[in-house]
């Protein structure tokens, strides 16, 4: 039995924290045991994604310490390495990469590491990413969600053959329409049966392009007037995205749901899903929608062009091109068949390189390698 644990610092349920969970879950249990140390602090009690993972029955190991800058954290890491015979760390981002180095120099333990992608919106966070890019070098495998991601590490000096190129998956029959009853944001925000949906699905910040997804909102609604756009999800953003809803004078065609812990239902009343994000890793999101049936806008950032081809699996637009996103946008909701050929394209793809048995047999070979030494 090889023991793994997945070291994650977060108190939210987003893309990476529900791949870890399903691998948790797929992984073959005869092989493999699969426990997530959550990093948290002693006096914190409530956490979103341990009270996910208690649902999914996985095996949450808490790592605490006094503070968040705790250097006592290392040794809390260590223990739990000993008491649950762990023989392997999987970390996932630069805080959870920093410690498990710092832990494995006490410890003879071999360390694995995915790179999810980066957010950088101060400089704070932009010093503490470059520290965890430099920390991939002492890693056994780095594993990378898409080639842009893994020419950024080879960049950061690991070596090639410890980096790893394995895309994020999703499972396929966990996302089908006919299990949700459609209305749910209609009813909710009472909208019209004609009005077509538009929705974002992600956290409310400066990355996810949020702002640019409403101008674009402007541009759509001078040609057609039987739309609406849905806001998922919730961040640090909301109130001034609420404000420019306001200063358009358009909350009667832009609506907010706040936090979802299951987006599968909204997924069904959507006519387009927009991703417009500066910045992202391998993003489930239009993974979901796609086997959702819903046809998506994306922006091309990080690994999103290995799942959207333009005018083949969705419509590709560069970042930030309010223009363009507005016109993909009014493409797919005016062309019912040309939106309805990228979702059946979308779906094939999935089924050939992104569905999560082949994900799952991927880690597992990898595990097999580190443990033998290969």
């Amino acid at each position: 039995m090889i023991n793994v644990l997945h070291l994650r610092d977060t108190d939210r349920v987003c893309g990476p924290g529900k791949t870890i969970l399903e691998t948790c879950c797929r992984i073959d249990k005869s092989r493999y045991n699969l426990s997530i140390g959550l990093l948290l602090l002693e006096s914190e009690t409530n956490n979103q994604y341990w009270e996910a993972a208690r649902k999914r029955n996985v095996q949450v190991v808490p790592v605490r310490s006094k503070s968040q800058y705790s250097t006592e954290i290392i040794d809390s890491i260590v223990k739990a390495v000993k008491d649950n015979n762990i023989n392997i760390i999987h970390s996932h981002e630069y805080k959870s990469d920093i410690l498990a180095v710092l832990a494995a120099r006490k410890i003879d333990v071999p360390i694995i590491t995915t790179a999810h992608g980066w957010i950088t919106n101060s400089l704070k966070s932009k010093l503490y990413i470059w520290l965890g890019k430099q920390s991939f070098r002492f890693f056994e495998r780095v594993i990378a969600v898409s080639p842009k991601i893994r020419e950024e590490v080879l960049r950061h000096g690991t070596k090639k053959d410890k980096v790893q190129l394995i895309y994020n998956a999703i499972v396929v029959e966990d996302y089908q329409p006919d299990d949700y009853e459609p209305g749910y944001l209609r009813n909710r925000f009472g909208i019209h049966p004609d009005t077509k949906i538009i929705g974002n699905v992600g956290r409310l910040s400066p990355e996810k392009g949020q702002v640019e997804f409403i101008r674009a909102a402007v541009q759509v609604l001078v040609r057609y007037k039987n739309v609406c756009f849905v806001l998922i999800g919730e961040g640090p953003d909301r109130q001034s995205l609420e404000r420019l809803v306001r200063e358009l004078k358009l909350e009667n065609k832009i609506f907010f749901t706040g936090y979802e812990p299951n987006v599968r239902p909204a997924y069904r009343d959507l006519d387009v899903l927009a991703l417009t994000s500066f910045t992202e890793g391998f993003p489930n999101v239009l993974l979901e929608s796609l086997c959702m049936q819903v046809p998506v806008l994306a922006a091309d950032v990080g690994g999103v062009a290995d799942i959207v081809a333009d005018r083949v699996t969705g419509v590709l637009v560069q970042p930030g091109d309010i223009e363009a996103i507005g016109a993909g946008l009014i493409d797919l909701i005016s062309d019912e068949e040309f939106a309805h050929s990228t979702v059946l394209e979308g779906q094939a793809k999935i089924a050939r390189k992104f569905e999560f048995s082949q994900r799952v047999a991927k880690i597992e070979a990898l595990y097999d390698d580190v443990m033998n030494g290969v």
